[in-house]
């Protein structure tokens, strides 16, 4: 197995800008915890529930993992947007997984994890030359594949190892793609073929994640526009 935590993205461009609006979420997003709010989306759920499922959590390490990697990867896609621009951007892909979730999941699906697997998205998309550094920790069996790459200092380390890397952005933007889709597979096949919601709204995610680059202005997205003659 295998544990990532993204610890730092390391990138060139504005950060003067102030991410009002990702700090907003984030304590959007303790507060509904704190009151003891709970809706999840799925079939035959409220209206409401569409928007609120991705601001309320199964506990507290699911929040606390979530809220960081937000944190991590949404000031800076904050800071590129604009804090009305990244507002829109969140809310809608927050809103379009969970109109997917009520239509066709059975079961019900909680928290903010699709959405910011769209921001994470669209943070490595903007951002290519970006590094990541992340802290890892790796159990046996992958341990052993680890050690093919480099051998362990330790005895120890072939069963447990941890530490920290620097990872490229551009890897990470196929690299997350493919675990997330090999972890949707492998579970659909564990239980008999039905969709895995949590692997499920990452991937749904992702896909916002490309859709909202796809229909940011060039002067973000640094495209050159092309004038039609």
């Amino acid at each position: 197995m295998f544990f990532p935590i993204p610890l730092e993205l390391k990138y060139s461009g504005t950060k003067a800008n102030l991410p009002v609006a990702n700090a907003a979420l984030i304590v959007v997003s303790l507060l509904v915890y704190l009151f003891g709010w709970n809706w999840s989306v799925g079939s035959g759920t409220g209206l409401l529930s569409i928007l609120m499922y991705g601001f309320c959590h199964c506990g507290f390490w699911h929040l606390l993992l979530n809220m960081w990697v937000l944190w991590v990867f949404g000031n800076p896609v904050n800071r590129r947007l604009g804090n009305g621009r990244y507002l829109l951007v969140y809310l809608g892909c927050l809103i379009a997984i969970g109109l997917f979730a009520r239509i066709f999941l059975p079961v019900g699906l909680i928290g903010s994890s699709g959405a910011i697997f769209a921001v994470l998205t669209i943070a490595l998309i903007l951002m290519p030359s970006a590094l990541i550094e992340t802290a890892y920790l790796a159990v046996f069996p992958l341990t052993l594949l680890l050690g093919v790459f480099k051998r362990p200092k330790y005895g120890l380390n072939w069963f447990l190892s941890w530490g920290i890397v620097t990872v490229p952005a551009l890897w990470c933007l196929v690299l997350i793609p493919l675990m997330e889709l090999c972890s949707f597979l492998w579970r659909a096949w564990y239980f008999g073929w039905v969709w895995s919601w949590t692997p499920g709204a990452h991937l749904l995610g992702i896909l916002c994640g490309v859709a909202v680059v796809l229909m940011l202005p060039a002067r973000i997205t640094g495209r050159s526009s092309v004038s039609a003659m």
